[in-house]
């Protein structure tokens, strides 16, 4: 009885954390660049049941091994506004925050920031800096009379970068992600696609979300059940004469 509620009791825990994926993804389904995240469940240690069989084994319940990133086609918002940018493909982003730090996002919603110096910088919603392919901090260039941004040299300056695996990449909100020894090596490809004036729409599907909720929520409550079926047997067992 106490390995029923045991695996009863994990697989709420995994069900509840599936809950928060799934959510998450639906509340993220109106955030530019958006990466829908789908979690991975696992089964847990197994045992032998009694020694003389060792071929009755009996589980201890479910986890979420790990959350996968999917690169699922997004689609395409025309805006006209020269300071947005879409990546019709897996690549990313640079910024760099105040720190130094470097991040990868698929946002390409920038804006401009002057300098002390004066200098005008492009940079992300965040006030992180977008770096190009070199991995410089990008001054904006300006016409001849240095009153208009020259939009189309600035376009040709934004990096673009991609991994050697895009699914091992670690999210760390604001529209950013980390590179992880799963993710690999990020460089920097000329040779990628981007488009000005275009931001890329979140590749959440709602209907889809909305039946994995659904049968997250199912799952839950078969669970729930089985915690309470073995909490009753439990007590009616303690309850014998």
């Amino acid at each position: 009885m106490n390995i029923a509620f045991h695996t009863g009791k994990t697989a709420m825990i995994a069900q509840a954390q599936a809950l928060n994926v799934y959510g998450n993804n639906i509340a993220n389904i109106n955030t530019f660049g958006y990466q829908t995240v789908r979690p991975s469940f696992a089964d847990c240690l197994y045992s032998v049941q009694r020694a003389p069989e060792e071929d009755w084994q009996t589980g201890h319940g479910t986890y979420i091994q790990k959350t996968d990133i999917m690169f699922a086609e997004s689609s395409l918002y025309y805006t006209d506004r020269m300071l947005d940018f879409a990546l019709p493909n897996e690549g990313f982003f640079a910024v760099q925050n105040r720190f130094g730090d470097v991040n990868y996002t698929r946002d390409g919603a920038f804006s401009m920031t002057q300098a002390e110096t004066g200098e005008w910088y492009l940079v992300n919603g965040s006030g992180e800096y977008v770096l190009d392919y070199d991995g410089n901090r990008i001054v904006v260039p300006f016409n001849d009379e240095g009153t208009v941004a020259d939009y189309g040299a600035l376009g040709e300056m934004v990096g673009v970068f991609e991994f050697e695996n895009p699914y091992g990449i670690e999210a760390a909100g604001d529209n950013r992600y980390l590179a992880t020894e799963r993710s690999g090596a990020v460089t920097a490809n000329q040779n990628l696609k981007k488009m000005q004036g275009v931001l890329v729409t979140s590749n959440v599907e709602l209907s889809d979300q909305m039946v994995k909720l659904i049968e997250t929520q199912r799952g839950y409550q078969i669970s729930s059940r089985v915690v309470t079926t073995s909490d009753e047997f439990t007590r009616i067992a303690n309850n014998l004469r």
